[in-house]
């Protein structure tokens, strides 16, 4: 119940009350209560509608965002991602094979055929929801990804036949691997990964519109009531009264709605998309000095420029300042372990390249090839084959959390904009209802 400080004067006749000190000059000297009344009302009213429709479009357009990330850049992503590493690690299994020399263990075939089926679904996938810039990339893999496929196969009959030539072959596959076919593919990444970071960074910025539109109108609504008290002489004006709680409902919700939102976006961005983006380069280095270490040796001597290639990306991939290293000051704590392991794993295998290349340079090429196509627990291929699972694992581990934190985002905001419309309606009705009887005592 309203506090009464006076009985309220019931006009018939249009007989304003003395103007009162808060009245500006200008509005007392041409403007009487009534119309003051409907001034202010229609004001509050616009006021309340424009932010409430401003809220509900920022709070739709976010939705939007989130459900941009979780269903279709997110997953195109991924799906960039599996596509490099398939055609990487084809690239690597196909040069690794090539060096056990007359019929490749089958272990190994398997392994680069199962590359190429992964390589291919992804692609079929990542055309189909690429956008025109991607899809013209995507289209270069798709018309040298056979071959590709030509010349390992060449070269892989060449190599059973004993014809040397079959080293040219694959050196050229490699070639067009690593610089047609690869360089698209991480171009598709790139892309994909600034989209997903940027749409993270819209859908958590600070909605500065609504944030001015809300506190312009809970003052407008303080100031009306203030007003209202002093030409009716009610302290409180329950429509009013009302109309500020909603208004306070609706501020309160929408800031815990959007500040938890923002909060998982970014969570899912820095330990997220961040961390993906350097574990993939870290996957990127570890597959293509993989190729380069064996093209090394299919070269037979005349392979200075591969190893040369592979002290770059190995140094890439476990210096001081490298991606794995990166990667291990970026990540969660929960997900240091599994990245230390592949920093062990990769100096491990530096410190048996460095015998490889040794037994290579003394002209022990035999023995090379051995050390290097060994299958031992403790030989190159398992503690590559560690190293590469563990990146792997990692980037597993990233990718869930940049789709989990995405829902939570969006679960953050679930039922926030059909809320809003009712609680603009509710604060257009406490106007109405608080000035309509003020209005009516003037008649």
């Amino acid at each position: 119940m309203p506090t009464q400080l006076a009985p309220a004067e019931v006009r018939t006749t249009e007989t304003p009350p003395p103007p009162s000190a808060g009245t500006p000059a200008r509005v007392r000297g041409r403007m009487n209560t009534p119309r003051l009344y409907w001034l202010v009302a229609t004001g509050l009213v616009v006021l309340g509608l424009l932010a409430g429709t401003a809220t509900v479009a920022a709070v739709r357009e976010r939705s939007a965002l989130i459900e941009d990330v979780a269903s279709a850049s997110g997953p195109v992503s991924v799906d960039a991602q599996t596509l490099y590493r398939a055609l990487a690690d084809a690239d690597a299994t196909a040069a690794t094979a090539f060096l056990a020399g007359g019929a490749e263990p089958a272990k190994l075939r398997q392994r680069y055929l199962d590359d190429l089926a992964r390589a291919t679904a992804a692609l079929t996938v990542a055309l189909r929801d690429a956008g025109d810039a991607d899809a013209a990339r995507l289209r270069v893999v798709a018309d040298q990804l056979p071959v590709y496929t030509g010349l390992v196969e060449t070269a892989r009959s060449y190599q059973r036949l004993g014809v040397p030539l079959g080293g040219a072959y694959l050196r050229e596959a490699s070639a067009l691997m690593q610089q047609t076919l690869l360089p698209a593919s991480a171009q598709v990444f790139d892309s994909t990964q600034r989209r997903v970071g940027g749409e993270q960074r819209d859908a958590s910025g600070f909605p500065w519109l609504v944030a001015l539109l809300a506190l312009v109108t809970a003052g407008a609504l303080g100031a009306a009531q203030v007003l209202v008290a002093r030409r009716s002489r009610r302290v409180l004006n329950p429509g009013l009264v009302a109309a500020s709680l909603v208004l306070t409902l609706a501020l309160l919700w929408s800031a815990a709605a959007l500040t938890v939102s923002a909060n998982r976006l970014e969570t899912g961005q820095r330990d997220g998309t961040d961390l993906v983006s350097t574990l993939a380069n870290a996957g990127r280095a570890s597959l293509q000095a993989r190729a380069n270490e064996s093209l090394t040796l299919v070269a037979r001597g005349g392979g200075a420029e591969f190893e040369k290639t592979f002290g770059k990306q190995i140094a890439e991939l476990t210096g001081t300042n490298g991606w794995l290293a990166s990667a291990l000051a970026q990540a969660p704590e929960g997900d240091r372990e599994l990245i230390q392991s592949a920093r062990d794993e990769a100096a491990r295998w530096q410190e048996l390249h460095g015998q490889v290349r040794e037994l290579d340079d003394g002209g022990d090429w035999d023995k090379a090839v051995e050390l290097a196509t060994a299958t031992g627990d403790k030989d190159l291929s398992s503690v590559f084959g560690r190293l590469d699972a563990a990146i792997i694992g990692a980037l597993d581990i990233a990718n869930e959390r940049v789709d989990r934190q995405a829902d939570a985002a969006a679960g953050a905001l679930r039922g926030l904009a059909a809320g809003l419309v009712l609680l603009t309606l509710g604060l257009v009705a406490g106007v109405v209802l608080g000035f309509r009887p003020r209005i009516g005592e003037y008649r």
